[in-house]
């Protein structure tokens, strides 16, 4: 059993709090419709099964319209879905939807990430976005495995000529060099490569 300790409203949802401290929302409209008040003790199987009936179409909904805008990892449909106050159970109902209909894929996600990211940033910056995002370590070593150094070293040589195209004339080489090469590092590429590529657009100075 569970037993509603107290029910308080918020604009257009409703806010039970359980005898166990935990929260449930739910649409006020949907919430008037269960007859539920303080006080009243229901069988958790029907409290579940009713809550469940009525969260999972607007989660749903809600994740497929995310979808729709652009792609997303499943790490980013839960905390929306999350925020949005859904129960654990139903966002775990709306994942396994959308993994099993083919709308949501963590694979698919990263490496479409990972073409779109890497001509502007390296390999460590991308990794952070995609842990950010919920995108699993072993997820993300099979998008970025792609990725080799050489094509690393050529789009940050490309983002070091647009660098040094930009330097103020009369500016120091040495402070410019060392400038460029503190950029490219915070954009996620090694000092190694951050140095080669700097180095080599130089020379096309």
């Amino acid at each position: 059993m569970v037993t509603i300790q107290t029910i308080s409203f918020v604009r257009s949802s409703a806010c039970l709090t359980l005898d166990d401290n935990q929260k449930i929302w739910l649409m006020r409209s949907d919430f008037l419709e269960s007859g539920w008040y303080e006080g009243l003790s229901v069988e958790k199987e029907a409290f579940d099964r009713f809550v469940q009936l009525h969260q999972y179409p607007r989660a749903l909904n809600q994740a497929v319209s995310m979808l729709a805008r652009r792609p997303c990892s499943k790490g980013e449909i839960s905390r929306n879905l999350i925020q949005h106050h859904y129960t654990d159970e139903v966002i775990e109902l709306v994942i396994y939807k959308l993994e099993k209909e083919k709308l949501l894929d963590d694979q698919d996600f990263s490496e479409l990430w990972v073409q779109n990211r890497i001509g502007k940033y390296g390999v460590r910056r991308i990794r952070q976005e995609l842990r950010h995002k919920g995108i699993s370590e072993e997820t993300a070593d099979e998008a970025l495995s792609r990725v080799s150094d050489e094509q690393q070293l050529e789009n940050a040589t490309v983002l070091a000529e647009k660098a040094w195209s930009k330097t103020k004339s009369g500016e120091d080489p040495r402070k410019s060099r060392q400038k460029i090469i503190v950029s490219l590092v915070r954009k996620g590429y090694g000092w190694d490569i951050a140095t080669q590529a700097v180095d080599s657009a130089s020379q096309t100075e």
